[in-house]
């Protein structure tokens, strides 16, 4: 599975990249792996799978798939 962060989620990901390739035994649920990261769910306010969006709290992915996450945009 390929994981994409983006926005300030680049600071809980390994080294602070954008991207981390991770291998998973079987459909695995989103929320656990982003917590094995470090990711913090109540940080993601988007996220797709695959280009399309799903729900982070009951997304399942697996090995072959793509997943981005991102952060609500923030300003000042």
């Amino acid at each position: 599975m390929k994981l994409y962060a983006g926005g300030h989620l680049t600071f809980y990901m390994p080294g602070r990249k954008h991207t981390l390739e991770l291998s998973l035994g079987g459909p695995t649920p989103l929320r656990e792996i982003l917590a094995q990261v470090g990711i913090p769910l109540p940080e993601v306010a988007l996220t797709a799978v695959n280009g399309e969006l799903v729900e982070v709290e009951t997304a399942i992915v697996s090995d072959s798939d793509q997943v981005r996450v991102f952060s609500a945009v923030n300003g000042g």
